[in-house]
């Protein structure tokens, strides 16, 4: 009698817990909808100012310093700021013209809005460097306040606040604001990874060949991560550093991590000095991910016989097993082809 009370309880409790999972469901489900309804009525409100702003009726034009103070106001939350994004997104897309003459215009003003979210949380931050990197145009013709500004957001930051910094200097065009936030991010022991590095620093608007020759020789400094992220970001901008990379792939004392992204380099790049150093890499290997690496590149461009038939030889022996049984062997299989 007492275990089917228990199992009565039991089941009675489950039944309330499913009732009001259903009832919580119901209230975030009207909660959500009600949410949207106000952020599209918001993003509407602001593309009819925006609308406004950029189109003269009658003769007369916008009041700029009105709308400015406006902007000052109303943009300093993160909410009204993400609704404008969408309708400044829309202005963007369907006159480009009035959008770049209304971003320059306004430049002023969201140089210091850009001051008003240094004081904010770091998601808010994040939130405004978002936006910077979405409408680099609205930095104007001299940002070296927002640049200022922006590189300040690195403070008390996390990974997504430094990526979307990292973002907006890049869209920008700011040589000196992406040195100095890689120089921060190597003094301070912050962590990213470098293809996440790399991403940004391909979304400089600037001239990227100079960016590479900046940050190249600033990048001897700086820890290995951030190392490979300027290797990677000059094998997709640039083929001018084969003479460049060849000594520092000689240099025994540089990390594995760095030498493989060279290798990687002559990939992308190829380069009949380096054969001989490849080989050598994988005849004689010191480092396995050094030996995969060169033997992959290799592979992508066929050795001259001599040199492929001594690789195959020392593939196929007893001490070079890992690279015999665990990767694929592209300089294998043309090599068997072309001794056939």
């Amino acid at each position: 009698m007492v275990s089917d009370l228990r199992i009565y309880v039991i089941i009675g409790i489950f039944i309330i817990a499913c009732i009001s999972l259903m009832i919580f469901n119901f209230i975030i489900i009207r909660y959500s909808k009600r949410k949207n309804t106000r952020s599209e009525g918001r993003v509407e409100k602001w593309r009819t100012i925006l609308y406004k702003q950029v189109h003269i009726t009658d003769g007369a034009r916008p009041n700029a310093l009105k709308h400015g103070k406006y902007l000052l106001k109303k943009l300093s939350t993160a909410e009204n700021l993400v609704a404008y994004s969408y309708a400044l997104q829309y202005l963007m897309g369907e006159f480009p013209d009035a959008y770049r003459e209304y971003a320059h215009r306004n430049s002023a003003t969201f140089q210091k809005l850009a001051e008003i979210y240094r004081r904010k949380p770091r998601i808010e931050r994040t939130c405004y460097a978002d936006f910077i990197c979405t409408f680099p145009q609205t930095a104007g013709d001299a940002p070296g306040q927002l640049v200022d500004t922006l590189i300040s957001y690195i403070d008390d930051s996390n990974i997504h606040c430094r990526t979307k910094v990292l973002g907006a200097l890049c869209s920008i065009g700011s040589l000196p604001g992406v040195t100095n936030v890689l120089q921060l991010i190597h003094d301070r022991g912050l962590f990213m990874h470098n293809q996440l590095l790399t991403n940004e620093l391909l979304k400089f608007s600037g001239d990227q060949e100079i960016l590479g020759d900046s940050l190249w020789s600033e990048s001897r400094q700086w820890n290995d991560n951030i190392t490979v992220s300027v290797i990677q970001f000059i094998t997709r901008v640039s083929s001018h550093y084969c003479e460049t990379f060849l000594p520092v792939l000689q240099d025994s004392s540089v990390s594995p991590e760095v030498r493989v992204a060279i290798i990687h380099y002559y990939g992308e790049h190829p380069y009949e000095p380096v054969r001989p150093i490849l080989t050598e890499l994988i005849a004689n290997p010191t480092d396995m991910n050094l030996a995969i690496a060169a033997e992959f590149v290799l592979g992508l461009h066929l050795a001259p016989a001599s040199d492929a038939l001594a690789i195959q030889r020392n593939e196929l022996s007893g001490s070079n097993w890992y690279i015999q049984h665990n990767i694929p062997s592209p300089l294998l299989n043309k090599v068997i082809k072309s001794t056939a």
